[in-house]
């Protein structure tokens, strides 16, 4: 068998050229169901599409907010509040004029009066300026800000405008829609009144299955804004120019129900995106949203290439042929084989040094590794057992650092089985996870305490891991009232506590996962039977219908505290992120504060709470924060990158913060470097 897997391993390979070429070869077992970066949240997707698509913003060597497409943006934020008459109102602006000290504390820039209503002008957004102005002011003399919603099924927009035909014109002063199944309004005052018109009107239309209901009452309105100037030198690869019409169409695109984005919860607090011109980009937020730069770090797409084409073109001809403005162009794609990406010559950076970036998509661990030792593909995530012969071998450069993700066993917690804490606890307790470190990773990795990997900064270094314990999970299944049956596997009101495990095909890792799970669960009484997929089946037959029992599987994180798509649960229908049903109202209420916080120390709390409350609660059983681990041969490439001063910087490959890989557009082969664009000679050591 062995031979077979061999001999079968190396004819796959071997099938490709061995002629060095001016090209960087990745090797991967995933390969992408599709490539759109607002449809997309697969790890072997975001790969390639990192050379095709562009954002307006991206995090830069040292994780740090930069400019990308756009070329510069500002924060702002105007407050509103109302008053009872308009004296109240100038009142009011004369006692915050009178704290004009206070004002660059605030970064209070203007304050005016609009007869009722105060207006203040601040340059960075966030609640706490505001409630400190709040504070100062007759908080008796001022009206409120009532936000209803109304989940209508369907029709939101029909049902709303109908409504709004009868209402009075000054009552709704906002409005938003949640696709068409639902509508918010924000009214001045207590909203009651407003409220029983709505139901009045839903009553009338007889509309008896819609409800409403107020869902938020505040003192102000605080309505960040984040304006976009956008570079002037950038075209798609078909030539075409990028315009604020492409990041408008990306967001509507994002907000359409019929594209299905997972990324919508990253936009769902914006009240409006306008384009006065080719070249800005004006955003309001409904309220503060602290991720919000992060949110446009999302590839953008062309609209005058999918403006009013239907999602079926969509995934028939641009998700296999996209078009971005990237360094790499997408020039074919043989599934199950190859993906190949060219130079793009028009580059706005200027043209990258490599002619292609190839993508191989190998059938499995021997065929990759093969793959790199006969230098058929450039380098090589290495397996972990891999890792200490590489490091010790002159020939190549091993990188190693923590992985900015988590692996994990997630349970479907609309399974009757997975509803109680009890077995939920014992499973951790019955899991050996620092033997999976140790054998499955050879040591290459840390127990997870959570949905954040320990070094980032907002993580709760206190927050300690489930201990390997049989004898605690034995006791906790006894008091869930799960005793063992005539085979030793547990039984309850004829019941038995037997579940399948389902994991991808291609990952050694989670399928040496999914086993060692089977084994410790067996000990303790528990029938695990695993199931292995193709990804594509995998994840469009059972995860996004949420029909499974048990996962395996790992989320790859950026440094980003925002878990609202993973974890709140708004997030648990057919193709969204919480897929294993995850629903806790505190914890709902923690996710929507920590993205209106912007001060770190108030962040770094609330990101402690929201972990802490998810682990108690054992959605998954939360297992190693493994290292990034990958190895290419020594001196096969270099780095020569733009140093935004006209001129290049020519390094070798070195690891930064954002991983070794972050430059790997500018790579190039050094036996390659008299034919590079522009010449040899415009290199700077």
């Amino acid at each position: 068998m062995l031979v077979v897997i061999l001999v079968t391993a190396f004819l796959t390979v071997i099938s490709f050229s061995s002629d060095r070429k001016n090209e960087l070869t990745i090797g991967s077992i995933g390969e992408p169901t599709r490539l759109n970066p607002i449809q997309s949240a697969e790890s072997s997707a975001s790969e390639v599409q990192q050379f095709i698509f562009e954002s307006l913003l991206h995090f830069d060597e040292n994780l740090e907010v930069e400019t990308l497409l756009a070329a510069s943006y500002t924060q702002s934020q105007t407050t509103t509040l109302r008053f009872q008459d308009d004296a109240s109102a100038a009142t009011a602006l004369s006692q915050i004029e009178a704290a004009r000290d206070s004002w660059p504390q605030w970064t209070l820039q203007e304050g005016h009066v609009d007869g009722s209503t105060l207006l203040l002008k601040f340059s960075l957004p966030g609640l706490d300026a505001s409630e400190s102005i709040f504070a100062l002011l007759d908080a008796q003399a001022t009206l409120p800000f009532t936000t209803l919603r109304a989940e209508t099924g369907g029709k939101a927009r029909q049902v709303l405008t109908a409504f709004q035909a009868l209402e009075p014109p000054p009552t709704i002063i906002r409005t938003w829609f949640d696709y068409d199944a639902a509508f918010e309004i924000t009214v001045i005052g207590d909203g009651l009144a407003c409220q029983t018109r709505l139901d009045e009107f839903l009553a009338a239309q007889k509309l008896t299955d819609v409800t409403a209901k107020v869902i938020e009452t505040r003192p102000f309105l605080a309505e960040p804004m984040v304006n976009f100037l956008l570079r002037r030198d950038v075209r798609w690869h078909d030539g075409e120019p990028f315009t604020s019409r492409d990041v408008a169409f990306t967001y509507q695109s994002i907000m359409d129900e019929s594209v299905a984005s997972p990324r919508k919860p990253d936009f769902d607090l914006i009240q409006s995106l306008t384009t006065p011109n080719p070249h800005e980009v004006h955003i309001t937020y409904r309220k503060p949203y602290s991720p919000a730069l992060n949110s446009w770090m999302i590839g953008l797409l062309p609209a005058h290439i999918l403006k009013d084409k239907p999602i079926a073109w969509w995934n028939d001809q641009f998700n296999r042929h996209p078009v971005g403005t990237g360094p790499f162009k997408f020039f074919n794609w043989k599934t199950n084989e190859s993906l190949r990406l060219v130079r793009n010559d028009d580059y706005w950076q200027g043209a990258p040094w490599l002619e292609a970036v190839v993508f191989r998509y190998l059938p499995d661990p021997v065929s990759i590794r093969i793959a790199f030792m006969t230098r058929q593909t450039d380098f090589w995530g290495v397996d972990p057992w891999a890792v200490a012969a590489f490091r010790d071998d002159p020939r190549f450069q091993v990188f190693r650092y923590p992985a900015n993700q988590y692996n994990y066993v997630g349970w479907n917690l609309r399974n009757p089985l997975f509803q109680d804490l009890r077995v939920r606890t014992a499973f951790a307790h019955a899991v050996n996870v620092p033997e999976m470190i140790k054998y499955i990773l050879y040591g290459n990795g840390v127990q997870s305490n959570g949905i954040f990997p320990p070094h980032f900064w907002f993580s709760d270094p206190d927050l300690k891991p489930i201990p390997y314990d049989p004898a605690a999970a034995t006791r906790l299944l006894d008091e869930a009232g799960w005793v063992p049956g005539a085979d030793g596997i547990r039984e309850k009101d004829g019941k038995r506590l037997a579940f399948t495990l389902i994991v991808n095909q291609g990952n050694e890792v989670r399928k040496d996962i999914a086993t060692l799970v089977q084994d410790n669960l067996h000990t303790v009484g528990v029938e695990v039977e695993v199931a292995i997929y193709e990804w594509a089946v995998f994840i469009s037959r059972f995860i996004n219908k949420l029909e499974f029992d048990a996962t395996v599987l790992g989320w790859s994180t950026g440094p980003d505290y925002d878990a609202y798509q993973v974890w709140h649960s708004s997030q648990t229908n057919p193709g969204q992120l919480n897929f294993v049903g995850f629903d806790d109202p505190d914890v709902d209420a923690l996710l929507a504060q920590i993205r209106q916080e912007y001060d770190p120390v108030k962040i770094k709390a609330l990101a402690g709470q929201i972990q802490k409350a998810i682990f108690e609660d054992q959605p998954y059983l939360f297992l190693f924060v493994p290292d990034a681990t990958s190895v290419i041969w020594k001196n096969s490439f270099r780095i020569c990158r733009p140093d935004g001063q006209g001129g290049f910087v020519d390094t070798p490959v070195e690891i930064t913060k954002a991983g070794w890989s972050y430059y790997m557009q500018w790579f190039y082969r050094p036996e390659f470097s008299d034919n590079l664009p522009g010449g040899r000679e415009t290199l700077q050591p």
